[in-house]
């Protein structure tokens, strides 16, 4: 079986601390995985790892194919975003500078479809305001709509819903099954369980130097009982 993403041994730690070790996973195209876990465990690194942002420490990390598009949608300190120069479109449409080149403008077509994505996340009255004007909340979809633009094989998003309301939660993951449904492949950190249970193919539980996959059982319990996996579940494969 070929996999889009294949990581081996994969160890991350700092002077004082190890956030995980000798890691391994692979990924099919298609699959929605997602990692939870307690605040400081590792599982922002681990998932900047696999999207390329911060290199591998130790270990392995391969794709399928050099051409594929990436991207990644990070936690926001959105106050770095109170004087930013340029409007909700123009941020979406930067989408495009990697494909085009600084010197390539994006087509009627290509701008047309950036306007309608804006409209399908509630931003329709945002699209020509500046980024600075607007909420947490549109800001951060805002970033997911230019992820979202260029229609990526691997998407990598870390707690996409921390700044959304339920309405406009249920309405962005119904718009990224239908991305998966068309082969997408996403990778997700989250701290909502329940939420990640309704989407994902296999969750992962990041945790005291490792990682651990959560089958249906403890998925069950934990969400019965309300509190953070404790360890005894069998290691990603």
């Amino acid at each position: 079986m070929s996999y889009i993403l294949e990581a081996e041994n994969l160890t991350y730690a700092f002077p004082q601390k190890t956030l995980f070790k000798n890691f391994d996973l692979k990924i099919k195209k298609g699959e929605w995985i997602v990692f939870i876990g307690n605040n400081g465990s590792g599982k922002t690194t681990l998932l900047k790892i696999l999207a390329g942002v911060i290199p591998v420490q130790t270990g392995s990390l391969s794709l399928s194919s050099t051409s594929l598009q990436k991207a990644y949608v990070g936690q926001l300190d959105f106050s770095h975003y109170d004087r930013f120069p340029a409007t909700a479109l123009e941020v979406v449409m930067s989408a495009y500078t990697a494909p085009l080149g600084f010197f390539k403008n994006p087509s009627a077509s290509q701008k047309a479809e950036a306007i309608q994505l804006l409209k399908d996340l509630g931003l329709e009255d945002a699209i020509h305001q500046q980024l600075g004007q607007l909420s947490g909340g549109q800001r951060q979809r805002v970033f997911i709509a230019k992820a979202l633009l260029i229609k990526p094989d691997l998407l990598f998003l870390d707690e996409p819903n921390s700044a959304l309301d339920s309405n406009f939660t249920l309405n962005l993951f119904k718009r990224l099954k239908s991305y998966q449904a068309q082969g997408m492949t996403l990778v997700m950190v989250t701290h909502d369980l329940a939420l990640g249970q309704t989407v994902a193919d296999r969750i992962l539980c990041v945790e005291e130097q490792n990682v651990l996959w959560l089958d249906e059982k403890a998925i069950t319990e934990e969400l019965a009982h309300r509190h953070h996996h404790t360890g005894g579940y069998d290691h990603v494969v």
